[in-house]
């Protein structure tokens, strides 16, 4: 008997090829979209690192001290810093991070300022009448409740410090798509280097080339920050009513009309 031996057909070979075809191409787009999120994974940790180190830059720098001869409170009123207050990734604030920087990022124009990355605070000063409520009580008298009161302060200053990142994008077309991986806080189409920018204002839709963090230097992680940061003023006057003694600056001449709410203090 003879047996009859045929080979497949071009139908045959169409499909085995396309079934491939597809394969390969699901492949492709899996590491694609792999490699993107990995990319933007790793975009959001060099900023919160950034953060971190400008964290301890900030708290090194910003007490106040008698000595101008010392290098460092250069965010301290009385030494006038500039606003913004550009900081170098490179030598300055590479001393304050607390781990090795890498800044290297495929997404990012390396090109822009430190390599794809700015850093610099922006200086916060709200101006305006404050009153400060305080009670006393005198122990062993007739009194039987704190009497309170109110102590006006018509040149109240709170001055803050904000912290400030920046990256430029090579494709501003992934922009909106990082801006929520990386919980940036909000995309421009235009930015100069060291300019203070009003996230508020922020472009939302179209294809911005820049992402920009803002939170107070107290965070170390823009994770642990929230919306309420502009109310930290607020707190830390109230806080003050139970440090200070507010009775006694309202019947003493060492009462002072202007106080910095800052550093903690």
């Amino acid at each position: 008997m003879i047996k009859k031996i045929q080979g497949i057909t071009l139908l045959e070979a169409v499909l085995a090829l396309a079934i491939a075809s597809s394969i390969a191409l699901l492949g492709i787009r899996q590491y694609t979209q792999f490699k993107f999120n990995r990319d933007a994974f790793a975009l959001k940790y060099n900023v919160d690192t950034l953060f971190q180190g400008m964290r301890n830059y900030y708290y090194a720098n910003c007490a106040e001290s008698t000595d101008v001869n010392m290098s460092l409170h250069t965010l301290a009123p009385s030494r006038n810093p500039s606003n913004p207050f550009p900081i170098k990734i490179i030598p300055t604030l590479n001393n304050y991070l607390d781990t090795k920087w890498s800044p290297f990022n495929p997404l990012l124009d390396t090109t822009f300022v430190s390599g794809g990355y700015e850093t610099q605070f922006n200086n916060v000063v709200f101006l305006g009448d404050r009153k400060e409520n305080f009670c006393y009580y005198y122990p062993g008298t007739s009194q039987t409740f704190p009497i309170c009161a109110t102590m006006p302060n018509t040149n109240a200053r709170i001055y803050l410090w904000v912290a400030q990142v920046v990256v430029k994008l090579k494709d501003p077309k992934l922009t909106l798509a990082l801006k929520g991986l990386t919980g940036a806080d909000c995309a421009l189409t235009k930015y100069t280097p060291s300019s203070v920018v009003d996230c508020t204002q922020g472009v939302t839709t179209g294809n911005p080339a820049y992402l920009v963090w803002q939170h107070l230097p107290s965070y170390v992680s823009p994770e642990l920050s929230s919306g309420l940061w502009r109310a930290t003023s607020a707190v830390k006057g109230f806080n003050l009513q139970y440090t200070n003694d507010s009775y006694y600056e309202l019947v003493s001449e060492t009462y002072e009309g202007t106080k910095y709410y800052l550093c903690g203090g």
